[in-house]
């Protein structure tokens, strides 16, 4: 054994630290390389594609935005009783008031809406066609004559691209998207009234032409027309008889490829829209697209060299430090002599130095382990959330590298994705003691727990929801829905609120999942209907809507009638009978109906005058019910507004007028210190209709409101200047002016003295 020590030398330490590094460092530098190679090598076309495939998404995202806020303009016009008044007149013309408000309603449109190219009305009992720009209206007629022939032009379809000719402007042909909202006689086909709303995208979408040199941005039509290209010179063209369009056509989906039909390769990637039912399409020349991930694949192997080169020097500084304390301990065996009484005690001194750097080594591994854990749970989320946004089709080998529950890939059974809504999700701001304001990184992690042992799923928060992914090929549909079923009961015990989770249509391949996602988005607004707390599937509610919808007016005439002839034992029948009928129209359709029935109510309730969509009884209606997501409690609410007005129509009648003018008085004594203080106030306060009520008051006072708090308001300063010590600016708050300076020169224009010069007076 003294032999053995004897023969020990400092340099075998040394040497073998070195040895051990050098392998180390060579093994983690190759192991880089090779990765970064084959991810470089894996294809430079395939890593333009996607980015290219992410630039159309986002494209075609914003297109559909932009095309839908037009579809919504087009409805609100169409719901206007200004603009149907004005397309059904025998002479729109001849009422100049009306025919001002339409011009400034449909100007007021353009100027909010930068893309908006022009609103034409037509009147087709007059055969006119009104609009602020009398050239663009006049260039509409050829467009209701086509528009009379054609037969398949839906009302609020799709946008149609067509060139507008317009007569005394340079270029006389202009590009433009339109959406069309009209009516039609039955029998005769012909167009009675019309809203056509032309889109301008030109200056929009050429933002987004362009990123790389070459780069060619087209936008197709599903039988290969031109509908946009950075060149007017070529809008509408029939491309379809070129090989590149029919492959694009014949595909019908989102595709990425290289084409070189004419002699030159080039990188081609499409999106289609099916809310547009259009085609985004790429081009990129290959050799510009591939150069700079050639760039950076060179660049990436001589930064894995010099790295290696880099650590083989640190390989024999860290040796030598690494060694020296070895070395000494050798030392001190090869000085010390064997005395087999005190060996087990230098033993143990040397077991001890080794375990403490032992423990060193394992700590900081473990730190590193958990940071690569959080690391990959980050990446886990990113992955989903692309997945679900449709902007990534799985590959095989994702759930292992990903660490998912689910394979979107491999699956052999379709997958089903669920959306979590927590019920009355604005009530809980209030419940702090029961719950955290992040309630749903509560749920989300709640969810996940619960549903790990029962179900494969994996759960990721996207936005403002928690959605599932279920893999129905380990577990049977009926038990997953059991389990979802079990989740609600266990959210309800736990946190005392509903749950409702919407399952969108099964996903039979990687590429559905998105659309997957987005039809049990769809499925949770019809909560609504269906009601809170339950399990909701689109199949289902998209198999129970009536796609022919049409608005029930007749319910609403006569619920309306009930309001006026002031029955209100059977105003809640009425307002039940209308929301029966509501309930199969499709869910935008329900909103939009919500707010015109709100209107006619206001309406309804006073007879006298004309209700406003600007005025604060009806915004502060509608964000009520905007709130409400029960159609149960909108149809409670409407039922118990109808009874009100008729309580307060019957209220108004039994009182006679001296009465009211006593109480209204009374009233403004308490208020004209208010700076809010309106009529809207007032007339909100004793229950009348804002317009209404202003010729109510001037028959009472024998004067405007505004006259009258203006006598007030100079009554109550006179009274506080001359009584007391007050400076203006104080007398201007008393009396509702929070602007010192604004009052001084309100009441001289009124009196024709300064504060300070009436008090003088006094």
């Amino acid at each position: 054994m003294k032999r053995m020590l004897e023969g020990m030398k400092l340099r075998t330490w040394y040497s073998k630290f070195f040895l051990s590094f050098v392998v180390l460092s060579a093994a983690m530098a190759l192991t880089v390389t090779t990765l970064l190679s084959q991810a470089f090598s894996r294809g430079s076309a395939e890593q333009i594609n996607e980015i290219s495939q992410k630039r159309l998404e986002q494209s075609r995202s914003m297109f559909e935005f932009v095309l839908d806020q037009a579809r919504l303009v087009a409805l609100q016009l169409s719901l206007d009783n200004d603009l149907i008044r004005t397309m059904n007149s025998p002479e729109p013309t001849a009422d100049y008031f009306l025919y001002s408000a339409t011009l400034r309603k449909i100007n007021d449109q353009m100027l909010t809406n930068k893309n908006i190219y022009s609103i034409t009305l037509y009147n087709g009992l007059s055969e006119t066609l009104i609009g602020t720009d009398r050239d663009k209206a006049k260039a509409e007629k050829e467009t209701i004559a086509w528009l009379t022939e054609s037969q398949t032009v839906q009302s609020l379809g799709r946008a149609i691209p067509r060139r507008l000719k317009i007569e005394g402007r340079e270029e006389p042909d202009e590009r433009v998207y339109t959406v069309f909202w009209y009516d039609r006689n039955y029998e005769s086909r012909e167009i009675t009234s019309a809203i056509i709303l032309n889109l301008t995208l030109d200056g929009f979408a050429d933002q987004r032409a362009g990123t790389v040199e070459g780069d060619r941005f087209l936008i197709l039509d599903q039988t290969g027309r031109l509908v946009f290209s950075p060149g007017a010179e070529r809008f509408l063209d029939d491309l379809s008889d070129t090989a590149l369009v029919q492959r694009i056509l014949s595909s019908g989906t989102n595709e990425s490829f290289i084409d070189g039909t004419d002699g030159r390769r080039t990188l081609v990637s499409s999106v289609y829209s099916e809310q547009l039912g259009w085609y985004f399409v790429s081009a990129i020349p290959y050799e510009t697209a591939t150069k700079p991930i050639s760039d950076i694949r060179r660049t990436a192997i001589w930064t894995c060299l010099a790295l290696l080169a880099l650590a083989l020097g640190a390989s024999a500084v860290l040796s030598g430090m690494l060694s020296s304390p070895l070395s000494k301990l050798a030392r001190k065996v090869l000085d010390s002599p064997i005395d087999t009484g005190s060996m087990a005690e230098r033993k143990l001194s040397e077991m001890e130095i080794l375990n403490r750097f032992y423990a060193n080594v394992t700590e900081k591994y473990e730190r590193l382990e958990a940071t690569s854990r959080s690391s990959h749970l980050s990446m886990k989320a990113e992955y989903l959330k692309e997945l679900l946004h449709g902007i990534r089709v799985p590959e095989s080998g994702d759930a292992a590298q990903y660490g998912l529950n689910v394979d979107p890939a491999g699956a052999d059974a379709p997958l089903l994705v669920a959306v979590l809504k927590l019920d009355g999700i604005a009530e809980l701001a209030v419940r702090k003691d029961e719950l955290d304001h992040t309630v749903r990184a509560v749920l989300s992690d709640f969810a996940e727990r619960y549903l790990k042992s029962r179900i494969a799923c994996d759960v990721v928060k996207v936005d403002k929801e928690i959605v599932l992914l279920i893999g129905a090929a380990g577990t049977p549909q009926s038990a997953a829905i059991q389990a979802l079923s079990d989740l609600q009961r266990e959210v309800a015990r736990d946190y005392g609120v509903t749950l409702t989770i919407a399952i969108g249509q099964p996903a039979r391949g990687g590429h559905e999942v998105g659309d997957a996602y987005l039809s049990a988005k769809e499925a949770a607004l019809y909560r609504l209907v269906h009601g809170e707390g339950k399990i909701l599937f689109y199949e289902e509610i998209a198999s129970g809507l009536d796609a022919d919808f049409e608005y029930p007016h007749a319910r609403q005439k006569a619920l309306l009638e009930t309001i006026k002839a002031a029955k209100e034992d059977k105003a809640e029948a009425a307002a039940a009978d209308f929301f029966r009928e509501l309930r199969r129209a499709p869910y935008p359709m329900i909103r939009s109906a919500v707010r015109y029935l709100l209107f006619s109510l206001l309406s309804a309730a006073a007879p006298s005058s004309t209700a406003s969509t600007a005025s604060g009884s009806y915004l502060g209606a509608l964000e009520e019910l905007e709130k409400m997501e029960s159609l149960q409690r909108i149809e409670e609410w409407f039922a118990e507004y109808a009874r009100t007005a008729i309580r307060a129509a019957m209220t108004s009648k039994k009182h006679p007028k001296s009465g009211l003018a006593e109480d209204i008085a009374s009233f403004l004594e308490g208020q004209y210190g208010n700076p809010e203080l309106s009529i809207e106030l007032v007339a909100e306060r004793f229950h009348y209709n804002g317009i209404y009520f202003g010729r109510l008051f001037k028959e009472l006072f024998n004067r405007t409101f505004l006259e009258y708090v203006t006598e007030l308001r100079i009554r109550k300063a006179n009274e506080y200047l001359a009584d007391s010590k007050l400076t203006a600016k104080e007398v201007g708050e008393k009396v509702g002016f929070l602007n010192a300076s604004y009052f001084v020169t309100w009441y001289k224009k009124h009196t024709g003295l300064a504060p300070t010069e009436y008090r003088k007076q006094r």
